[in-house]
């Protein structure tokens, strides 16, 4: 029998995996962050800051792998577009937590919530997909899913835009807006993130 005298290393899949369970845990965090009072949100804010930095190592060990290693999955130039693009959805959740907690906005208007929600299953079907986009072909349901909670998301930012910008108070219309526009930037990863695995599972063979 032959000894395994090194440890196997994950496979590109499971670093995937492992950034996806970074960014679904991030937009949980993100959910706290903007249902805190504005005086409550240091504690759920350092949390994602931490996971943040968690998926941040995994996406350099991404890069690290690809060095060494002979035949990835796919492309070296798709596994390091896919790695960054996940991280793109973490670093728009946590800019949005970050301006919320900066800004010391009281109180969102409820359809913020309703957005939360959408990043946080975008985060959750993702997680899903990256544990098969070695055969990214048979994810097809997956980023036509994720199209439409994108479009979702955007269908309620509009407005919700529109209301911020209607407040009579100025300075917090801008607070508003500002994580507005890091929301929307996130489903809007989301979805650049989905059409790149599209695009993997064309290309491939």
């Amino acid at each position: 029998m032959r000894l395994r005298l090194l440890p196997r290393e994950p496979s590109f899949a499971a670093l995937f995996v492992d950034v996806a369970e970074q960014v679904h845990a991030g937009s949980v965090l993100l959910g706290e962050v903007l249902s805190a009072p504005p005086g409550q949100r240091d504690a759920p804010l350092a949390a994602l800051q931490d996971v943040e930095r968690a998926a941040d190592d995994r996406v350099h060990l991404v890069v690290r792998r690809l060095t060494s290693t002979f035949a990835p999955p796919f492309a070296r130039r798709d596994v390091h577009t896919l790695a960054q693009a996940l991280d793109r959805c973490l670093d728009e959740m946590l800019a949005a937590a970050t301006l919320a907690r900066e800004h010391r906005v009281d109180g969102f208007p409820p359809a913020v919530v309703d957005v939360v929600h959408l990043l946080q299953r975008l985060a959750e079907i993702t997680r899903t997909a990256m544990a098969s986009v070695e055969a990214a072909d048979g994810l097809a349901e997956y980023w036509v899913e994720v199209n439409r909670l994108h479009n979702r998301a955007v269908g309620l930012l509009l407005p919700l835009r529109a209301e911020a910008l209607a407040d009579a108070d100025l300075r917090r219309a801008i607070r508003v807006r500002d994580v507005l526009d890091h929301l929307e930037a996130g489903a809007g990863a989301f979805e650049r993130l989905a059409h790149h695995v599209e695009v993997i599972a064309l290309v491939e063979p």
